[in-house]
C-alpha cells in the first residue's frame, strides 16, 4: 500500500524562509537577493545531477504496441518541447522526509500516466515513421542546483544555461532533436538551495503538440493528488483520435522529415500584458472603428489584440532594421484544430493537431490591428469544418512561405488553459509555468500570467530587431519587461 501524505500548504513568498542559510556572497536587501555577478555565474550552475528510468506501471497490451504516426505528424519535425513548472519550498510536518517523498511520489504516478500516454515510453523507429510501444520507459533525472528559486523567477526563460533556464532539462534537450536513444520524453526534477524544485518536462514535437504535453502533465498532476480515487480521472484520460482522422495503411513506408534545430542566433525576452492596458487599448481601437463606421472588428478579445500588436510591432522593427523599407511577411497564428473539426475531438486527443492561420502582409498598411484581426477570423471561420488534417500541416506553411521570400512570423498562444491549476501535485499552484525559448527565430508563445491579470509573451527576434521592438511606443503603450 503506498501512502504519502503531502500537504498543500506553502509559503507565501517564492523566496526562502528566514531559518534559511543563504549561500556565501549573497546579501538581503529588502528581501531581494543581491548577488555580484561574478558570484552569481558561479553558483548558478548544477551540483549534481543523477538519472534512473521510469516504466509504465502496467504493460502496454500487443493490440497497441506499434503507434503509427499519422502522415500529419510525420511533417513535424522531431525535437522537444520543453515545459518548465517551479514550485516553491512546501512546509512538510517532517522536513527531513520530504524530499523523498516528493520523489517516490512523482516517479510512482509518472510510471501509471505513462501506462496512459504508452507510446511515450516507447522508442521512436529509425525512419521516424512509428513508435515501437515496448515500455522501455523515459529517463527521469534528478538534479541539486547552486542557487535559490528566486534567482531563476528573475531570469528570461532562455535556454542558456549560466543565464537561463539551460541546466534544469536534461542536457542539450531545449528544442534540440530527440536524443537518449530515440526516447520521446524526459523529466528533470530540480532541488534549489531554499527547497523550492523545478519539474522540467520535454516531449517530442513528432508524436504529440504541446497542448497534449500540458495534457499529460495535467494527467500526471491530477493521479498525484487523488492517488487512491482514480476514479476522478476517467474523463482526463487520453484519447487516440489519429485513427479517425486519416488512414493508416501503409504508414511504415512514409518518410518523416528531417529536421535539425539551428543553433540559436536570436535574442529572447519576457513581455508583460497587463489586461488593464489590454482593455485599454481595446477600448480606443472599438471607439475608432465606430467613429469610421467599421462594425465587422466589435468586440475584440485580448488574445486577437495581442497577437495582432505583437505582429505589428515585429514587422515595425524589422523595417527598421532594414533602413525604413518593408519586408513582405507572414503572420502564422497557431490554430488548436481540436474544437474546430467536425464533429470536436476530445481537449486531451494526442498528437499534433493544430494548423496556422495564415495572413500574409505585402505592405505596413495592411498591419493595423483591426485588419489584422479581421483576417484572423476571416481564417477561423474558413478552418471550421474540417473533416481532417489534410493540407493543414503547420510546417508545411512555414516552408511554403520561406519558398514565397516572405518573413515567417509564428505566434502560439496557450491563453485561457488552465495550467497553473492543473499542475498542482498536492503542494500547490506553481509561482511560474514557462515553454522555454523557442526553436527558431521570430518565434513568439503566450500564456496568462500565474495571476491570470494579464498575458506574458516569450518574444525571440534577431538582435538588431529585438533592439527597435522594445523601443516601440505602441508596445510600450501596452507592455512592460
Amino acid at each position: 500500500m503506498y501512502n504519502l501524505q503531502v500537504p498543500r500548504a506553502y509559503q507565501q513568498s517564492p523566496v526562502c524562509n528566514s531559518q534559511q542559510r543563504w549561500p556565501v556572497g549573497m546579501t538581503i536587501s529588502r528581501g531581494l537577493i543581491v548577488q555580484a555577478p561574478l558570484i552569481s555565474r558561479r553558483q548558478l550552475h548544477v551540483v549534481s545531477r543523477s538519472r534512473t528510468n521510469v516504466k509504465p506501471a502496467s504493460p502496454t497490451p500487443l493490440k497497441f504496441k506499434d503507434y503509427n504516426i499519422p502522415s500529419h505528424d510525420l511533417l513535424m519535425p522531431d525535437f522537444c518541447i520543453p515545459l518548465i513548472l517551479l514550485y516553491p519550498n512546501p512546509q512538510l510536518s517532517n522536513p527531513s522526509a520530504s524530499k523523498t517523498a516528493i520523489i517516490n511520489l512523482l516517479k510512482k504516478t509518472l510510471s501509471e500516466t505513462l501506462s496512459e500516454y504508452y507510446p511515450f515510453a516507447g522508442r521512436l523507429s529509425s525512419s521516424g515513421s512509428h513508435v515501437d510501444c515496448n515500455d522501455e520507459g523515459i529517463h527521469f533525472l534528478e538534479a541539486q542546483i547552486a542557487c535559490s528559486l528566486s534567482e531563476i523567477l528573475e531570469k528570461n526563460p532562455v535556454r542558456d544555461e549560466k543565464e537561463g533556464y539551460g541546466h534544469l532539462f536534461p542536457p542539450g534537450s531545449i528544442w534540440h532533436n530527440v536524443s537518449y536513444s530515440r526516447n520521446l520524453m524526459a523529466v528533470q526534477l530540480n532541488h534549489f538551495s531554499c527547497g523550492g524544485i523545478a519539474i522540467a518536462v520535454i516531449l517530442s514535437h513528432r508524436v504529440a503538440d504541446g497542448l497534449t504535453l500540458m495534457s499529460f502533465v495535467s494527467y500526471w498532476a491530477r493521479l498525484s493528488r487523488n492517488l487512491n480515487d482514480q476514479e476522478k480521472l476517467v474523463h482526463r484520460s487520453p484519447c487516440f483520435v489519429h485513427e479517425l482522422l486519416l488512414p493508416q495503411s501503409g504508414n511504415h513506408n512514409l518518410t518523416a522529415t528531417q529536421f535539425v534545430a539551428p543553433e540559436k542566433n536570436w535574442i529572447t525576452t519576457e513581455i508583460v500584458f497587463p489586461h488593464s492596458k489590454v482593455d485599454k487599448l481595446k477600448a480606443e481601437l472599438e471607439m475608432q472603428d465606430e467613429q469610421q463606421g467599421i462594425i465587422i472588428n466589435k468586440n475584440y478579445t485580448r488574445n486577437e489584440l495581442v497577437t495582432a500588436l505583437l505582429y505589428r510591432c515585429a514587422v515595425t522593427a524589422a523595417t527598421a532594421s532594414n533602413s525604413g523599407t518593408y519586408t513582405k511577411s507572414v503572420l502564422l497564428q497557431a490554430v488548436n484544430m481540436r474544437p474546430v473539426i467536425d464533429p470536436p475531438l476530445p481537449k486531451t486527443s494526442v498528437g499534433n493537431l493544430i494548423t496556422c492561420n495564415h495572413i500574409p502582409t505585402d505592405t505596413m498598411n495592411e498591419t493595423k490591428l483591426n485588419t489584422l484581426v479581421g483576417q484572423m477570423r476571416k481564417g477561423m471561420m474558413q478552418l471550421r469544418g474540417s473533416k481532417s488534417m489534410v493540407g493543414k500541416e503547420a510546417f508545411a506553411l512555414i516552408d511554403k512561405y520561406t519558398k514565397l521570400i516572405y518573413k515567417v512570423y509564428a505566434i502560439s498562444s496557450i491563453c485561457k488553459f488552465p495550467l497553473y491549476d492543473e499542475t498542482d501535485f498536492g503542494w500547490g499552484r506553481p509561482v511560474k509555468a514557462a515553454v522555454v525559448d523557442t526553436p527558431l527565430v521570430n518565434f513568439i508563445f503566450m500564456m496568462d500570467t500565474p495571476s491570470r491579470d494579464g498575458i506574458i509573451a516569450t518574444v525571440s527576434l534577431e538582435k538588431q530587431d529585438m533592439e527597435n521592438f522594445l523601443a516601440n511606443k505602441e508596445l510600450l503603450a501596452c507592455a512592460s519587461f
